[in-house]
Protein backbone atom coordinates (compact mmCIF):
# COMPACT_ATOMS: atom_id res chain seq x y z
CA UNK A 1 0.00 0.00 0.00
CA UNK A 2 0.91 3.31 -0.63
CA UNK A 3 0.92 6.59 1.49
CA UNK A 4 -1.19 9.74 0.22
CA UNK A 5 1.06 12.43 -0.37
CA UNK A 6 1.75 15.37 2.34
CA UNK A 7 0.23 17.59 -0.24
CA UNK A 8 -3.10 16.09 -0.18
CA UNK A 9 -3.48 16.58 3.87
CA UNK A 10 -3.39 20.11 3.97
CA UNK A 11 -6.20 21.66 3.06
CA UNK A 12 -7.22 24.22 0.08
CA UNK A 13 -6.40 27.65 0.98
CA UNK A 14 -9.64 29.98 0.09
CA UNK A 15 -9.73 31.64 -3.76
CA UNK A 16 -8.67 35.39 -3.59
CA UNK A 17 -11.19 37.62 -3.48
CA UNK A 18 -10.42 41.87 -3.61
CA UNK A 19 -11.50 44.03 -0.75
CA UNK A 20 -14.33 45.99 -1.56
CA UNK A 21 -14.25 49.72 -1.17
CA UNK A 22 -17.03 51.30 0.67
CA UNK A 23 -16.26 54.28 -0.72
CA UNK A 24 -14.67 55.18 -4.61
CA UNK A 25 -10.85 55.81 -3.56
CA UNK A 26 -9.21 59.20 -3.96
CA UNK A 27 -7.38 58.15 -7.01
CA UNK A 28 -10.65 56.98 -9.07
CA UNK A 29 -11.29 58.55 -12.69
CA UNK A 30 -14.53 59.81 -10.41
CA UNK A 31 -13.08 61.51 -7.65
CA UNK A 32 -10.54 62.77 -10.16
CA UNK A 33 -13.29 64.49 -12.15
CA UNK A 34 -15.16 65.77 -9.05
CA UNK A 35 -11.96 67.47 -7.91
CA UNK A 36 -11.18 69.03 -10.59
CA UNK A 37 -13.93 71.52 -10.01
CA UNK A 38 -11.88 72.15 -6.83
CA UNK A 39 -8.47 72.48 -8.26
CA UNK A 40 -10.57 74.85 -10.70
CA UNK A 41 -11.62 77.08 -8.10
CA UNK A 42 -8.46 77.21 -6.47
CA UNK A 43 -6.61 78.28 -10.37
CA UNK A 44 -9.27 81.04 -10.57
CA UNK A 45 -8.37 82.10 -6.86
CA UNK A 46 -4.95 82.32 -7.66
CA UNK A 47 -5.60 84.09 -10.55
CA UNK A 48 -8.03 86.63 -9.18
CA UNK A 49 -5.76 87.46 -6.15
CA UNK A 50 -2.93 88.09 -9.18
CA UNK A 51 -5.30 89.96 -10.23
CA UNK A 52 -5.90 91.83 -7.96
CA UNK A 53 -2.34 92.67 -6.43
CA UNK A 54 -2.07 94.01 -9.23
CA UNK A 55 -5.09 96.70 -9.29
CA UNK A 56 -3.57 97.18 -5.68
CA UNK A 57 0.12 97.64 -6.80
CA UNK A 58 -1.08 99.83 -9.94
CA UNK A 59 -3.46 102.27 -7.50
CA UNK A 60 -0.33 102.90 -5.07
CA UNK A 61 1.77 103.38 -8.66
CA UNK A 62 -1.14 106.14 -9.87
CA UNK A 63 -1.24 108.05 -6.60
CA UNK A 64 2.46 108.55 -5.37
CA UNK A 65 3.96 111.50 -6.61
CA UNK A 66 6.69 111.66 -9.27
CA UNK A 67 10.22 112.85 -8.46
CA UNK A 68 10.29 116.56 -8.18
CA UNK A 69 6.52 117.11 -8.21
CA UNK A 70 4.69 118.85 -5.48
CA UNK A 71 2.62 116.24 -3.31
CA UNK A 72 0.11 119.63 -2.77
CA UNK A 73 -1.81 118.99 -5.74
CA UNK A 74 -4.33 116.02 -6.12
CA UNK A 75 -4.08 113.77 -8.83
CA UNK A 76 -5.71 115.35 -11.78
CA UNK A 77 -7.22 111.72 -13.44
CA UNK A 78 -9.19 110.23 -10.58
CA UNK A 79 -12.58 109.22 -10.88
CA UNK A 80 -14.79 107.52 -8.20
CA UNK A 81 -16.83 105.96 -10.86
CA UNK A 82 -14.01 103.74 -12.26
CA UNK A 83 -12.52 102.99 -8.79
CA UNK A 84 -15.61 101.56 -7.88
CA UNK A 85 -16.22 100.06 -10.85
CA UNK A 86 -12.59 97.86 -10.51
CA UNK A 87 -13.44 97.32 -6.81
CA UNK A 88 -16.60 95.50 -7.10
CA UNK A 89 -15.12 93.66 -10.48
CA UNK A 90 -12.30 92.60 -8.56
CA UNK A 91 -14.47 91.82 -5.48
CA UNK A 92 -17.28 89.55 -7.54
CA UNK A 93 -13.87 87.61 -8.65
CA UNK A 94 -12.83 86.95 -5.58
CA UNK A 95 -16.03 85.97 -4.41
CA UNK A 96 -17.26 83.91 -7.39
CA UNK A 97 -13.20 82.15 -7.16
CA UNK A 98 -14.37 81.33 -3.50
CA UNK A 99 -18.01 79.93 -4.04
CA UNK A 100 -16.70 77.51 -7.24
CA UNK A 101 -13.75 76.03 -4.66
CA UNK A 102 -15.68 75.41 -1.94
CA UNK A 103 -19.00 73.98 -4.08
CA UNK A 104 -15.86 71.84 -5.83
CA UNK A 105 -14.59 70.82 -2.36
CA UNK A 106 -17.72 70.29 -1.09
CA UNK A 107 -19.45 67.93 -3.69
CA UNK A 108 -15.92 65.76 -3.70
CA UNK A 109 -16.78 65.67 -0.07
CA UNK A 110 -20.07 64.41 -0.41
CA UNK A 111 -19.30 61.88 -3.53
CA UNK A 112 -21.56 63.95 -5.73
CA UNK A 113 -20.48 63.26 -9.62
CA UNK A 114 -23.46 64.79 -11.15
CA UNK A 115 -26.96 67.27 -10.92
CA UNK A 116 -29.00 63.98 -10.81
CA UNK A 117 -26.88 62.36 -7.69
CA UNK A 118 -27.01 66.00 -6.31
CA UNK A 119 -31.31 65.88 -6.19
CA UNK A 120 -31.31 62.32 -5.57
CA UNK A 121 -29.04 62.80 -2.42
CA UNK A 122 -31.09 66.21 -1.46
CA UNK A 123 -34.45 64.19 -2.10
CA UNK A 124 -33.43 61.37 0.29
CA UNK A 125 -32.91 63.77 2.68
CA UNK A 126 -35.69 65.84 2.86
CA UNK A 127 -38.09 62.88 2.60
CA UNK A 128 -39.09 64.04 -0.97
CA UNK A 129 -38.89 60.34 -2.87
CA UNK A 130 -43.07 60.48 -4.02
CA UNK A 131 -43.12 63.99 -4.28
CA UNK A 132 -44.27 64.28 -7.92
CA UNK A 133 -44.70 61.05 -8.44
CA UNK A 134 -48.22 60.18 -9.18
CA UNK A 135 -49.96 57.68 -6.67
CA UNK A 136 -52.50 55.32 -7.50
CA UNK A 137 -55.11 56.72 -9.50
CA UNK A 138 -52.37 58.25 -11.51
CA UNK A 139 -52.60 62.21 -10.09
CA UNK A 140 -50.20 64.30 -8.35
CA UNK A 141 -49.97 64.66 -4.77
CA UNK A 142 -49.17 67.73 -4.85
CA UNK A 143 -51.81 68.92 -7.03
CA UNK A 144 -54.38 67.18 -5.02
CA UNK A 145 -53.56 68.39 -1.92
CA UNK A 146 -53.13 72.48 -3.66
CA UNK A 147 -56.78 71.75 -5.00
CA UNK A 148 -58.44 70.70 -1.93
CA UNK A 149 -56.49 74.26 0.01
CA UNK A 150 -58.13 76.16 -2.83
CA UNK A 151 -61.91 74.48 -2.43
CA UNK A 152 -61.35 74.77 1.02
CA UNK A 153 -60.03 78.42 1.42
CA UNK A 154 -63.16 79.09 -1.10
CA UNK A 155 -66.03 77.47 0.56
CA UNK A 156 -64.83 79.32 4.03
CA UNK A 157 -64.48 82.52 1.71
CA UNK A 158 -67.79 82.14 0.84
CA UNK A 159 -69.45 81.18 4.11
CA UNK A 160 -67.41 84.22 5.55
CA UNK A 161 -68.77 86.47 3.38
CA UNK A 162 -72.54 86.00 3.76
CA UNK A 163 -72.63 86.76 7.46
CA UNK A 164 -70.23 89.68 7.30
CA UNK A 165 -72.46 91.10 4.51
CA UNK A 166 -73.94 94.51 5.83
CA UNK A 167 -76.54 94.12 2.79
CA UNK A 168 -78.40 90.83 4.59
CA UNK A 169 -77.83 91.56 8.18
CA UNK A 170 -80.59 94.44 7.74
Amino acid sequence: MTKPSAASDKPTPPPYTETAYESTPMTSLRSLRQLSIFFLGATCLLASTARTRRAIHRRHLRIAPKFYQPNTNPHEHFSPFMDAMQALNVATLNVFSVGIMAAGGTLWAFDISSLDEMQAALRSRLGYENFDQPNQNGEHAADNSLETTILSKRKEGTGAAKTNDPKTSR
